[in-house]
């Protein structure tokens, strides 16, 4: 079985077969994904086999989104993909898992916990737990509030001109590299005001695109194996390190008004060390950069694909850039283009996975799940389930209309849910429906190679070979 997709037309991912022996099915799983000891997670729940070594490793460094898929199709609710890992594919446990029982998780990886050290940046909230995380979160919140959305509005209406100024009728764009650098401007100029200059914006896209390069597997090496890739990640975090330091220590920390984030963190209760900021402030820029970039281009690959709903975003735009001033008045004001990004939202969630760790047994659908199993959850997979979504492959704003789909609460969420639903999600949602809208009105994209076009899981699912030919309407 192949993994579902937008509609008929759209670009399939490579089709998820099992066509080795590290894919065989059977009633439980008793090789793990990874060839260390661990403990069992859980016995009488199904899953697919493995190698003997390997496990499941390379069905789902192969093709991960067929994997999830296919085991979901194949085991149910509950799906035990190796010794210490166990997916969730029941809105009602997606739920259970991120809200009703998320004090219950940790949201560091076991090996954390074991003491191993965490790549990337462990001081941030995103990859704190407990009180550690209560603290570090409401010292944030206050900075991100319809304020901050307002201010968005604002700013991505001026980016998003001076980045269509340099578009021509007939001359192929590479999507891709366009958005990231108006998504990244957006973002910096949110957290440092005018601060964070174009070369300075230039230098941090160079150095978050290795950084954003981490696969999300649950399968690593150890941190101490020195491979090319892991050397260039260091290098670029150290870069980072020491621009992000500089900044935090500049004249418009002292701003609120200009630089809301960065103040808003500078000034917490209580203040966050040289290191807590620093992480803060790298995780910040690199997730809301990357989910706007990535919804917006795939929104505008789906665009593409459906010029029917292109010429409906074109006009609401239209009349709504012309009665409406930048603001929210203006996303007020474009409620089928809203609808649009949220049905893009579901099929291409920038967010595919997510994944803690169990801190005590806990039942799920039946199945114990035991203390230290890593328990993951797939927007990619929920989000296309046929048993709760009617044609769950193709691609219908409409459903978003009204009072929107009835659909369980754990069968779309493409931000999280819980406590630790993403404290930006209201401005990225401000930020892609407005440049989506400002694109469209003006340009009618078509696709150059859409045969190319595809979705790459690393840490968010990157949309790879959009280039398009900009045409007038």
């Amino acid at each position: 079985m192949t993994h579902p997709v937008a509609a008929a037309a759209m670009p399939r991912p490579p089709a998820f077969r099992p066509r080795s022996a590290s894919f065989r099915p059977r009633p439980t799983c008793e090789a793990s994904m990874t060839t260390a000891a661990s403990p069992s997670a859980g016995t009488g729940i199904p899953g697919p086999g493995g190698d003997k070594y390997l496990g499941n490793l390379h069905a789902f460094s192969t093709d991960p989104l067929g994997f999830l898929t296919e085991c979901s199709r194949t085991y149910g609710d509950v799906v035990r993909l190796g010794a210490n890992n166990v997916l969730l594919t029941s809105p009602g446990d997606v739920e259970r898992m991120l809200v009703d029982r998320n004090a219950k998780f940790s949201k560091a990886s076991a090996d954390t916990r074991r003491g191993s050290r965490r790549q990337g940046f462990p001081l941030s909230t995103m990859n704190s737990d407990g009180a550690t995380w209560q603290a570090k979160r409401h010292r944030m919140q206050p900075a991100f509030g319809r304020k901050l959305s307002t201010k968005a509005a604002e700013i991505v209406a001026d980016q998003g001109e001076r980045m269509l100024a340099g578009w021509r009728p007939g001359t192929p764009r590479d999507l891709q590299d366009d958005v990231s650098v108006l998504t990244l401007r957006l973002v910096t100029s949110l957290m440092f005001g005018d601060e964070f200059s174009e070369e300075d914006t230039a230098e941090i896209a160079r150095l978050v695109a290795p950084i954003m390069d981490l696969s999300t597997s649950p399968v690593l090496l150890p941190e101490w194996v020195p491979t090319p890739r892991k050397l260039r990640i260091r290098r670029s975090m150290a870069r980072v390190d020491r621009t992000l330091r500089a900044l935090a220590a500049s004249p418009a920390a002292a701003d609120p008004d200009r630089a809301p984030v960065l103040h808003a963190l500078v000034h917490g209760d209580p203040p966050p060390t040289p290191d807590e900021l620093r992480d803060e402030l790298a995780t910040l820029i690199m997730a809301g950069f990357e989910t706007t970039n990535d919804a917006v281009v795939w929104t505008s690959v789906l665009l593409a694909r459906h010029p029917e709903i292109a010429e409906r975003v074109r006009a609401e735009a239209e009349a709504a850039f012309a009665a409406t001033p930048a603001g929210l008045a203006r996303m007020e004001a474009l409620p089928y283009t809203n609808a649009v990004v949220r049905e893009s939202l579901r099929l291409y969630s920038p967010v595919w996975l997510t994944s803690r760790d169990a801190m005590e047994d806990m039942e799920f659908s039946g199945h114990i799940v035991p203390a230290g199993t890593t328990v993951t959850v797939s927007q990619w997979v929920a989000h296309r389930d046929p048993r709760h979504w009617e044609d769950a492959e193709e691609f219908r704003p409409e459903r978003w209309l009204g009072k929107g789909p009835s659909v369980p609460r754990g069968s779309y969420f493409p931000f999280g849910l819980g406590p630790r639903v993403c404290i930006g999600a209201a401005v990225a949602t401000t930020e892609t429906v407005h440049i989506v809208a400002d694109i469209w009105r003006r340009f009618r994209l078509e696709l150059v190679r859409p045969e190319r076009i595809r979705p790459r899981p690393a840490l968010a699912l990157q949309p790879m070979g959009v280039e398009v030919v900009p045409r007038g309407w």
